[in-house]
């Protein structure tokens, strides 16, 4: 009896774990890709100075979550998206109309990232 309460125990503890890094995955993804929206209205806009203000809170926003998700999730689906960090940065100080494109391929990639953790039927079977 003691063995079926300890399994259960772990069981529930695993469950608690995987709903909690859910919700706390996709937090983090839609508060980065409502920055990013942000940022390419405001570049659209016209003010790179606000533009690059907000690109460094994506900066800051996506390297905490990194360090805490890189325990969670496979490290090849965060690659992708800290290239594209990594662009962001360098485009808006040279103001490249491929800002948008990259904020865009941004917006997705997350959006990818987010979905891809949401337990659903067909990733569990």
């Amino acid at each position: 009896m003691t063995r079926i309460k300890i399994s259960a125990g772990i069981i529930l503890l695993l469950i608690l774990t995987s709903i909690f890094s859910g919700v706390w995955i996709n937090n983090q993804c839609k508060s980065i890709i409502s920055l990013s929206e942000q940022t390419g209205e405001i570049f659209s806009d016209g003010d790179k100075e606000k533009a690059m203000q907000i690109i460094e809170q994506i900066e800051t926003k996506w390297e905490n979550f990194r360090k805490t998700a890189s325990m969670l999730i496979q490290n090849n689906k965060l690659s992708e998206i800290d290239r594209i960090c990594a662009r962001i940065k360098y485009l808006a100080q040279n103001d490249s109309e491929e800002l948008l494109s990259e904020l865009s391929e941004l917006k997705n990639m997350l959006d990818l990232l987010r979905n891809g953790e949401i337990p659903k039927i067909t990733s569990i079977f």
